[in-house]
């Protein structure tokens, strides 16, 4: 009876070992998969950190190229302000060429960074950049106008 109940404690205790032991094996597959889905997870929080401070100075540098002295005091000329006067308005149909150029200049150095660092926020802001906002109203108001001659 008793080596009875022994071997008994003798099989329960393998089992509780194997079962032991596939558990921990189990764990730690669980923990080596789960480490290296953060560190995946932290390179790629550190790459797109580092796009994001390359798109940064890629729109600084653009702002620097609106703000520039070729470009600086243009806007009270050609774009309308909170007062208008009857001279002001349709002030997009007067645009200058020089402005349309750095809006291009922009574009163009807003494209290339989007290239360079597969930025699509970039891209799309080198298109909005590049597009004529007004380009659809202009010929409406070209069409109108030569409706009513």
């Amino acid at each position: 009876e008793s080596k009875a109940k022994h071997l008994q404690k003798k099989a329960d205790a393998e089992g509780d070992l194997n079962d032991t032991m596939t558990t921990k094996e189990a764990d730690e597959k669980y923990l080596a998969d789960l480490v290296a889905t953060c560190e995946q997870k932290a390179t790629d929080f550190e790459s797109r950190q580092q796009l994001r401070a390359e798109e940064l100075e890629a729109i600084t540098k653009a702002i620097e190229i609106i703000s520039s002295n070729s470009v600086q005091g243009n806007a009270e000329k050609h774009l309308p302000t909170l007062a208008q006067t009857a001279s002001a308005s349709l002030a997009q149909l007067r645009a200058s060429g020089t402005e349309r150029a750095s809006q291009q200049r922009v574009a163009v150095y807003l494209r290339q960074q989007a290239k360079l660092h597969s930025s699509r926020v970039l891209s799309a802001v080198a298109e909005r950049a590049a597009a004529d906002p007004f380009a659809k109203v202009k010929k409406m108001i070209k069409d109108l106008i030569v409706r009513l001659m």
